[in-house]
């Protein structure tokens, strides 16, 4: 069955399940879903998905299922004078099972067992480059550890420095990624954020918005960042709003039902 739906609504219709939609997507959903028939199936799998996700998994959903009705139907052939009675309807199983099909082979939304937040964040990281700038060119300089890759060394010399800048934090926050400390990386960014709040000059903005938002996906913080990315997508004019609208809702979704 091919899928007519756009991925505007498909978004909208997550959202409102969600009940992140705000008011005006709420009554505009609410509408579609009361004249549009095949809309409202579609809601209901989702909402059976969502369910059998939550419980126990749905690959094992259905395979369980799948094992009874069939336990069930022997038993009906071997004992045809007892009759027995399923402990779920055959419309249950039914829509698990169309469920399971949309998820394989139909929309592919839920790559539930393939999905994690480590995976999701190393398919968007991209190791930061930074600028080569004039006039920097001691050899024990932050800038000269990071180019070398040297992120233990970065973290160590930024910590010792009495007075720190936005770069300091910046480069820091890169190094704990890139060492695996998340929460650390994310007090790192944070601190960026709030030297450019309260300065004139105001530094790496716009990519702490995004390794930000990074942060908090390899963290399992999945709220905070997709309220992070939401920031970026709202300004086309964002150095990285296209990177931030590649990041798959559906896997960020899945990855809040997973919690």
């Amino acid at each position: 069955m091919q899928d007519n739906y756009t991925y505007d609504e498909m978004e909208l219709l997550i959202r409102y399940m969600d009940g992140e939609a705000d008011a005006e997507e709420k009554a505009a959903t609410e509408k579609m879903l009361q004249e549009n028939t095949s809309l409202q199936e579609r809601y209901e799998n989702l909402l059976t998905a969502k369910g059998a996700i939550r419980s126990q998994g749905l690959k094992e959903k259905v395979q369980a299922l799948h094992q009874q009705y069939f336990s069930e139907t022997q038993i009906a052939k071997t004992e045809p004078a007892k009759i027995i009675k399923p402990a779920f309807g055959i419309k249950t199983f039914m829509r698990i099972a169309a469920v399971l099909i949309l998820v394989i082979a139909g929309y592919g939304v839920y790559q539930f067992t393939s999905t994690s937040n480590d995976s999701l964040y190393k398919a968007n990281f991209e190791t930061y480059q930074l600028p080569v700038m004039r006039g920097e060119t001691t050899t024990n300089s932050i800038d000269s550890l990071y180019n070398a890759n040297n992120f233990t060394a970065v973290i160590a010399t930024a910590s010792s420095k009495p007075v720190k800048t936005q770069k300091d934090y910046f480069l820091t926050a890169q190094s704990y990624l890139q060492t695996n400390n998340a929460s650390a990386a994310i007090n790192a960014f944070k601190n960026v954020e709030q030297l450019n709040n309260t300065s004139a000059e105001k530094y790496f903005v716009q990519e702490t918005d995004y390794y930000l938002a990074l942060a908090y996906i390899k963290a399992n913080d999945i709220y905070a960042a997709e309220k992070q990315l939401s920031k970026i997508t709202a300004n086309k004019q964002h150095m990285f709003y296209s990177k931030a609208k590649e990041i798959s809702s559906t896997k960020l979704m899945i990855l809040k039902w997973k919690e």
